[in-house]
């Protein structure tokens, strides 16, 4: 653990950069032939069997939901076929949408990703197979009328989910989770009923303050640089994007063991990546949140209580 934390004070290089957006690429593919494939098979399905087939029409054009609306599906679907002892380690949520009523949603609709696969909003979520190092992987059924989930198992591994987070310090964050939960017990504990919904804990990142930070010696501050400051101030010209991820955290990030001062850290945590490209630069902001309504961190010599904390390679502010 130790040494994912050293990485996270060190500067990516500029190959390992474009190998990322290579591999970035190729999956967005992938993922976008699925869907047309799913596109083909099932609207006109849709249409016949959907007495309203407005309902159709519109959730081609616009179909946005939260982590947790299909996560029961997914847990469902996932213990059916690999039994009960199998565990949620991981949800990942490509291009959240940050603006507007639907903050905290992805867009699943087929013909958003189909119009432009930069954009392509998902759920990825990720199980770890009973007695096996091995994961399943499921997402949110796209086509109209679903509830469901699809499998994924076969096209997704590590590199395969890792590669769908461009930001290096977000990576290694999952990365460094991943590896230890394919070889401990580590999953993701806290139940459905008390874990807040991704757009909750969007509203966590955006707007606490304030914010707990620690810089590379692990000494904890306060922050005023919430998701909302970070995307309102140095924007011009930027594109921006965010992806969340819940994982296990105590035991993969085990911050307290570094800020022995740090209480409140949560089994789980929920972690919001904020992303500004340029034209020829990146700024990343990196939150975690806490993952139920009644939990917060804090550091008591501080008299500083907050349910986020950051996680970027630098803080300045």
């Amino acid at each position: 653990m130790s040494d994912f934390l050293k990485r996270e004070v060190e500067n990516s290089g500029t190959s390992a950069k474009y190998l990322s957006i290579i591999n970035k690429t190729k999956i967005i593919m992938k993922i976008k032939l699925l869907v047309l494939l799913i596109l083909l098979i099932t609207v006109s399905a849709a249409f016949l069997s959907c007495s309203d087939p407005a309902k159709v029409i519109t959730q081609l054009l616009e179909n946005k939901v939260t982590a947790k609306e299909r996560l029961d599906s997914a847990n469902a679907q996932a213990i059916r076929k690999y039994g009960d002892s199998t565990k949620l380690v991981l949800v990942l949520g490509q291009n959240v949408l940050f603006e507007g009523l639907d903050k905290g949603k992805t867009d699943i609709s087929i013909i958003s990703a189909l119009s432009d696969p930069n954009s392509l909003g998902a759920w990825i979520y990720v199980f770890k197979k009973p007695g096996t190092d091995t994961l399943a992987v499921y997402t949110p059924n796209p086509t109209p009328g679903a509830s469901d989930c699809i499998e994924l198992t076969k096209i997704f591994n590590l590199n395969t989910l890792l590669g769908l987070i461009a930001d290096t310090s977000a990576r290694n964050i999952v990365s460094g989770a991943l590896a230890l939960i394919n070889n401990s017990n580590f999953n993701i504990t806290t139940s459905t009923n008390q874990l807040v919904d991704s757009d909750v804990s969007l509203d966590f990142a955006n707007t606490s303050n304030p914010i707990i930070k620690f810089n590379s010696s692990f000494v904890p501050s306060s922050s005023t640089q919430n998701g909302n400051y970070f995307f309102t101030n140095n924007v011009s010209g930027a594109t921006k994007t965010v992806n969340m991820f819940l994982m296990p955290a105590l035991g993969t990030l085990n911050l307290p063991a570094y800020i022995t001062s740090l209480t409140g850290f949560p089994n789980d945590l929920w972690v919001v990546n904020y992303k500004k490209n340029f034209v020829s630069t990146t700024e990343n902001l990196i939150l975690g949140t806490v993952v139920t309504s009644s939990q917060q961190m804090g550091i008591p010599y501080l008299t500083l209580i907050s349910r986020v904390i950051n996680l970027s390679k630098f803080v300045n502010e």
